[in-house]
């Protein structure tokens, strides 16, 4: 092997090696708090929708028309008639997509492995099978676009009950850790939707600063832990999932 190569590997290793180290000391176990995958294809296993008139409906997942990578309608075949059915955002309360074998393929990690433990937590068991939660918010794409529903992927379901964290299937990647094409981790998303109460706003990386006041200031225990000086966006999911611990005792 090249030497340099070689060095800047060694380099990539310790580096990445010293930064989990670091995190190691403030933060619970790894699979507590990871938020899931952000899923962008999904097969056309059957699905689950729930509308909002409380009528369940199952069938095989036909197509789904997105807007920004958001899902605005879902057309669904009954597996029995074969009969086919389209349904708007603004009728479904929630539903649940299988993700696609390729999908699932390059985006694995840790977080699929730990999806069985949020089954007897807060969504139903439907997500052992290895479906991904769905729900409809009503939302200003990018903050900029008129608000309008979408069913959007719920990315903390095991931490979700003060803040929830939705996927942003358009979002930048920060920068993978290695060297070349040999990568030791993953990028991070830059960019999520997150609500808190009534509030949900896209949050990007490069307004962390704002982001971090609207979601976390609000706690002077949380802030005397995590303060804002030294928050960084590559421990947003930490923050959240701690956020909700020191809210919870209140």
């Amino acid at each position: 092997m090249n030497k340099k190569l070689l060095l800047a590997l060694i380099l990539s290793a310790t580096s990445f090696s010293i930064s989990a180290q670091d995190d190691k000391d403030d933060k619970p176990d790894a699979s507590t708090f990871q938020f899931l995958p952000v899923y962008d294809r999904y097969s056309s296993k059957e699905c689950k929708v729930k509308l909002k008139d409380g009528t369940t409906v199952t069938g095989i997942n036909e197509d789904l028309d997105r807007k920004k990578g958001q899902i605005y309608s879902i057309e669904i075949k009954d597996a029995t008639t074969g009969k086919k059915k389209e349904y708007e955002a603004d009728q479904i309360d929630e539903m649940y997509l299988m993700p696609s074998g390729l999908n699932k393929l390059t985006t694995k990690s840790a977080a699929i492995s730990d999806l069985k433990s949020y089954t007897n937590k807060n969504l139903d068991k439907i997500l052992a099978q290895g479906y991904v939660f769905l729900k409809n918010q009503a939302v200003s794409l990018k903050n900029k676009k008129k608000e309008k529903e979408y069913l959007m992927q719920l990315v903390n379901p095991e931490f979700c009950s003060v803040i929830q964290v939705f996927g942003d299937n358009m979002a930048k990647e920060t920068a993978s850790v290695g060297f070349g094409p040999l990568k030791m981790a993953g990028g991070i998303d830059k960019s999520f939707y997150v609500k808190k109460g009534d509030e949900i706003f896209w949050l990007k990386k490069s307004d962390f600063d704002e982001g971090y006041d609207k979601l976390f200031a609000d706690s002077p225990e949380f802030v005397a832990k995590y303060p804002k000086k030294d928050a960084v966006w590559r421990k947003l999911n930490l923050y959240v999932y701690e956020y909700t611990k020191f809210m919870s005792k209140e």
